[in-house]
């Protein structure tokens, strides 16, 4: 919800300036990273489960501060951004520990599907926060109050319905509890031999280490630099920030943040919290269809698929805003033409949401050895956000700059680009172990698989 807030609730906000407007807008992305930062080492200092909770509470602080600023007549603002931070620093916290815990109990079948499911509930929470912007046109501080109902019901799910990761408790020499939990997942109760087999799957590869929680802070600290300097790190982290940076600047993100100005700079005549609204739902529809089509391609046809959409969406969009602009699109033409920035916008969230917006976060828990995921996927997703923070706010000074066509220009271009890049670039990992993700990127042979994860085989 804190991504879409900002679009909802800008209208509202008329007393401010742009300067303050971008900083309202940005403020949020400005605490991700942060959150994304310690949010790996508290999921895997501390569990999986423990790094949830932290993300439950810092959100409900949050919602409950930026809904109280409603009420006040001096120091809104400050106090507005005080709880910006704080739902920023929430969804930083959040995606980490979620994303990785999904991958950790999924089966390799599954987990192609699993780990896109938490960018379906940030979809989810985007559209929900759109439906409330509609509801409660102009009262975001209704808004808020109703999104810090959220993290209260997710500390109760949490608490009674989600067990400890077993791979994390393995990790940690915690085999009973491992073992324990693991029978909760596969819903039963006896120690069969299916269960019996993932554990010993993560006992062998666990191997004869030891663990960081015998050792002091600092010389864990250490152990986690040289960790981060292997070339098990800094290959698959470079390939995701890279994929991360496209995802941002291809103005996915921005388009959220913004959306209500965006679709008015579009030349919408709908209403335009409706158009948002029917954005949102093309975006949770792209998702639930996701859940099946990431089951049976791979993560590389699909970004191709949704690089290539984009680049046709944005530079349509931007030609047609370029003749209303040049006098080529007549009035009234213009009115007979009025759907057409509509269907591109929805067509440019339905085929984003395919591939560029979650197929970044679902690598993310993937492509990671288990001693450093958390750590991994924290800085990652640190790095994404900054990027956001950057793209949100300079959005503004680029519509000055360039005006509403430009800008649109500027994300189709960069949509080309990134899809070149995922041609090239990105291997295939649907249906590999995560073991067998790992070993492509520490090899420096290629052998015959590698080859086929070069050549995005999805077999």
């Amino acid at each position: 919800m804190s991504i879409g807030f900002s679009a909802v609730a800008i209208p509202a906000l008329v007393s401010y300036d742009q300067t303050q407007i971008s900083w309202f807008a940005s403020m949020a992305s400005l605490a991700t990273p942060l959150g994304c930062v310690v949010s790996g080492p508290i999921a895997d200092r501390f569990g999986r489960k423990i790094a949830i909770a932290v993300v439950n509470t810092t959100a409900f602080i949050g919602w409950i501060i930026v809904g109280s600023a409603y009420y006040l007549t001096e120091q809104q603002y400050a106090v507005i951004l005080v709880g910006r931070f704080m739902t920023g620093l929430a969804t930083g916290l959040c995606g980490t520990p979620a994303a990785v815990y999904m991958a950790e109990i999924a089966s390799p079948e599954l987990r192609s599907v699993f780990t896109t499911w938490v960018s379906l509930f940030y979809a989810l929470g985007i559209f929900w926060v759109y439906l409330l912007g509609f509801l409660f046109k102009d009262d975001w501080g209704t808004i808020s109050f109703i999104g810090a109902a959220f993290p209260l019901v997710g500390m109760i799910f949490l608490k009674y319905f989600i067990p400890e990761s077993p791979s994390w408790l393995v990790a940690k020499n915690r085999v009973d509890e491992a073992k324990n939990n693991m029978c909760k997942l596969y819903g039963t109760k006896n120690y069969d031999e299916d269960v019996q087999s993932e554990i010993e799957i993560l006992l062998s590869s666990r191997g004869q280490k030891k663990y960081t929680h015998q050792k002091t802070l600092p010389q864990q600290f250490a152990k986690k630099v040289k960790l981060l300097m292997r070339r098990s790190f800094w290959k698959p982290f470079l390939l995701v920030i890279t994929y991360f940076f496209f995802q941002q600047f291809t103005g996915i993100f921005v388009i959220m943040f913004y959306a209500i100005d965006i679709v008015k700079g579009a030349k919408v005549e709908m209403d335009a919290y409706v158009t948002i609204v029917l954005i949102a739902t093309a975006r949770l529809v792209a998702m639930l269809l996701l859940s099946y089509c990431s089951k049976h391609y791979g993560r590389r046809p699909l970004s191709i698929l949704s690089g290539t959409g984009m680049a046709i969406c944005m530079l349509i969009l931007g030609s047609y805003i370029l003749c209303i602009k040049q006098g080529i699109i007549d009035e009234e033409n213009e009115k007979k033409l009025a759907m057409i920035p509509v269907i591109l916008l929805i067509l440019y969230f339905f085929i984003s949401t395919m591939g560029f917006y979650p197929i970044p976060f679902a690598l993310s828990s993937e492509v990671y050895p288990r001693n450093i995921r958390g750590t991994a996927a924290g800085l990652g997703a640190g790095a994404n956000f900054l990027f956001n923070f950057i793209t949100v706010k300079i959005y503004p000074s680029m519509v000055d700059s360039m005006s509403s066509y430009g800008v649109f220009f500027f994300y189709g271009g960069m949509s080309v680009i990134g899809t070149i890049f995922v041609i090239f670039f990105l291997p295939e990992t649907r249906g590999k172990t995560l073991e067998e993700i790992q070993d492509y990127f520490v090899k420096k042979k290629e052998d015959n698989f590698t080859n086929r994860l070069e050549k995005g085989d999805t077999a």
